[in-house]
């Protein structure tokens, strides 16, 4: 198992998006490289970078893909987009949250114990998480498609099954993915490696530990 440590951030929260985004990514760039089922074969690249400031996560990912949609609105079927994950579970809680992201910033957010345990949160408290996409072509001789990144601003009051006071007072568990179920060439990445026979992120026993600093 994977353990990740998240550093504290006390004035990130203040600074625009640019600056976050570099603030982020001078403290950790972490791969999204895991392909547990390699029939699916993709050249698409991602990593993720992860702060916090005690009532805000600070998560930015930055994607490569030859493939870009994104056709889905709130709590729609984001993993059919170009799409991004972040899995958490808090404490010793058996339940877990599944974030879900496409590249526009569109979300989707559900909590339960597994894959056919889930409730979406309502969309209130989907739309408090702030985000801020760039999305430019990679069109050259030698290379063709989309690079794309997304700046997440995630305060404590989304995990609404959670009375979380500071992120940094708890201990958690989770994964990072990077899939697009939709997209002409699918693909299923994920930070942690996941044991499952076929694709399938809700797999809480390939969470690692997460540590906030």
């Amino acid at each position: 198992m994977k353990k990740l440590e998240i550093p504290y951030v006390g004035a990130l929260a203040m600074e625009t998006a640019e600056q976050m985004t570099q603030t982020l990514e001078r403290f950790n760039s972490f791969p999204i490289k895991c392909n547990p089922w390699p029939e699916y074969v993709s050249d698409t690249k991602a990593s993720f970078s992860i702060a916090h400031n005690a009532d805000l996560i600070f998560l930015k990912y930055h994607v490569q893909e030859k493939y870009l949609i994104a056709n889905e609105g709130y709590n729609g079927n984001i993993h059919n987009d170009s799409c991004v994950e972040f899995f958490v579970a808090f404490e010793s809680d058996q339940g877990y949250y599944n974030l879900e992201f496409n590249c526009l910033g569109f979300s989707k957010i559900g909590y339960g114990t597994d894959r056919s345990d889930r409730v979406l949160l309502p969309l209130e408290d989907v739309k408090k998480i702030r985000s801020h996409s760039r999305i430019s072509s990679n069109c050259t001789d030698d290379n063709d498609g989309f690079e794309w990144e997304i700046l997440l601003i995630i305060p404590k009051h989304t995990f609404i099954y959670h009375q979380i006071t500071s992120f940094g007072e708890i201990k958690a568990r989770g994964n990072f993915y990077k899939c697009g179920d939709g997209l002409p060439q699918p693909h299923f990445l994920s930070w942690n490696m996941i044991s499952s026979a076929h694709p399938d992120f809700h797999q809480t026993e390939s969470f690692g530990e997460l540590v906030f600093k």
